[in-house]
């Protein structure tokens, strides 16, 4: 055995990789790739989202206290590095990355086209966990395409999981597949 200290949460690696959206107050969107995120409760519904206090996307979720998780498809792979490269300070990343927009059901974050599931989230308490601010969200809406959600559960091969650094994979079941 070795001890890992500064890498210890690749050890909860692979994760489904999203793209978190949000809205500042002034109306201006900004994505960014993440994996940091969990439910945190089934009754009521919701999640935490772990983002670093140094991005843009955290500016805009404490202005409003609102987000997106959009659930991409492998279609999406390069959008997902361009969205967790560059900041979105200085980078308008839907039109770098190609991605389109539409509007969510109850938040001012966008939903993005052609992703496999979409979670709508309102912040209920922001935690200070280190470099990070954790969101715990009451889920608001959430939605999937059923072409990639069947039974309950994700259909393999079609969605990114992040490894860890830039390391992307999928999942192959053939139990998945009944």
């Amino acid at each position: 055995m070795i001890t890992l200290k500064e890498n210890f949460y690749r050890l909860l690696h692979p994760k489904i990789v999203f793209l978190l959206t949000s809205a500042g107050k002034d109306g201006k969107h900004n994505v960014m790739s993440c994996a940091w995120a969990t439910p945190a409760s089934e009754e009521p519904p919701k999640v935490i989202v772990c983002v670093s206090k140094e991005h843009y996307t955290a500016e805009l979720i404490l202005q409003t206290e609102e987000f997106a998780i959009n659930i991409p498809t492998k279609d999406m792979v390069k959008a997902i590095w361009i969205c967790g490269s560059k900041s979105g300070r200085s980078v308008d990343k839907f039109k770098e990355a190609k991605l389109k927009t539409f509007k969510a059901s109850k938040v001012s974050a966008p939903l993005i086209e052609g992703c496999a599931g979409f979670i709508e989230c309102k912040v209920t308490k922001t935690i200070d966990a280190g470099e990070c601010y954790a969101f715990l969200a009451d889920v608001v809406e959430s939605m999937t395409d059923e072409r990639y959600f069947k039974k309950g559960i994700w259909i393999a091969d079609n969605i990114p999981m992040h490894l860890g650094g830039r390391k992307i994979v999928y999942f192959v079941s053939s139990a998945l597949h009944e």
